[in-house]
């Protein structure tokens, strides 16, 4: 899914580019499902949220990227590294709270 965001994204091409973003979210979905039901202290939702967040800014960032916006794509790049603290620090609290005697 990620060659195809890209791809579109460097063609310029904005119709291409949505239709990859939204086949990127159906997978997300697919991932989401899998992992809330792995794992009863992760709400669907949170991680549907936490993983289409993660999307856009690395398609932000593609894009940024490509069009030379160095201010732009540094700060997709800051945001994103962010987000992926606080989606780690969920998914690990996940964990501790499914397996406490690990902890």
């Amino acid at each position: 899914m990620a060659t195809e965001v890209t791809k579109a994204a460097k063609m310029g091409n904005n119709n291409e580019l949505d239709i990859a973003s939204k086949k990127w979210n159906a997978n997300e979905d697919d991932l989401a499902a899998f992992l809330s039901g792995a794992n009863p202290n992760w709400a669907k939702k949170d991680l549907t949220d936490m993983l289409y967040k993660h999307l856009a800014l690395t398609t932000g960032e593609v894009v940024s990227r490509l069009k030379k916006d160095w201010a732009a794509d540094i700060n997709y790049y800051d945001q994103g590294h962010v987000h992926m603290l606080m989606f780690a620090d969920m998914l690990t609290d996940g964990i501790e709270k499914q397996f406490p005697e690990k902890f």
